[in-house]
């Protein structure tokens, strides 16, 4: 993100802490390391919420890195461990030092130019994490009922994701082992209403599957198909 986005957060008119709760949502809860001594990185940790979030459940080695220098200052005026960068890359491990055991990357990998993104994810398994250790990530989902009103909707995305497409990039720098987390949005949230959702979606996808046999339209089939707003994995 270049320098003339640094007020990305005052425009984009983003919550501060003193506007939303910060928690970590169950569904995350079951990813990370039952270790509370795990290291643990946030990239793109905006401003800080799941730092906080991850101190307040008992994590103590949590630090976080952003480039965007109104989010640096929020984060270390909240006592956060966080540091600026101008890319990941710059992110270093000294020599004889402990990896990250997880890292976090919440809506991140779309501010990355299309061109780098394998080489980003690439760095961040070979020199960042832990052997084994798991690489988080949540992106806006290209096939979700919003379409492509996020590409266009923050200026600073440079390509949206499908399941298939995120899943391509992962193994494609080495990932193994990929999971898709939470695909119909329905953890943590009540029977009735879970059960009342997971209806409707078959209802939603028999009639995308409908109208693509009427236009002679298709999907590529060896894809995950995700529908919700975000598309959410966990990879090692």
């Amino acid at each position: 993100m270049p320098e003339q986005y640094n007020a990305y957060f005052t425009n984009r008119k983003v919550p501060t802490a003193s506007e939303q709760i910060a928690y970590l949502p169950i569904y995350v809860k079951r990813l990370i390391p039952v270790e509370k001594t795990a290291k643990i990185l946030d990239i793109g940790c905006g401003l800080g919420n799941t730092l906080a979030a991850l101190l307040k459940e008992g994590y103590a080695d949590v630090s976080g890195i952003d480039i965007s220098n109104e989010a640096v200052a929020y984060c270390k005026s909240r006592g956060l461990k966080v540091a600026r960068v101008r890319a990941i890359a710059d992110i270093r491990v000294e020599d004889g030092a402990k990896r990250f055991d997880f890292i976090i990357m919440s809506h991140v990998l779309e501010h990355i130019n299309k061109d780098n993104i394998i080489e980003t994810l690439r760095y961040i398994k070979e020199k960042l994490l832990t052997p084994g250790g798991g690489l988080y990530i949540q992106v806006p989902n290209a096939q979700s009922n919003t379409g492509c009103y996020w590409a266009y909707e923050d200026f600073t995305h440079h390509t949206l994701f499908t399941a298939g497409s995120l899943e391509f990039v992962l193994k494609t720098v080495g990932f193994k082992d990929i999971r898709f987390v939470d695909p119909d949005c329905t953890e943590g949230i009540g029977i009735l209403r879970k059960t009342a959702k997971k209806a409707l979606l078959w209802l939603y996808v028999t009639n995308m599957d409908f109208w693509n046999w009427v236009t002679s339209s298709s999907y590529h089939r060896p894809s995950p198909r995700i529908y919700s707003y975000e598309i959410k994995a966990i990879a090692q």
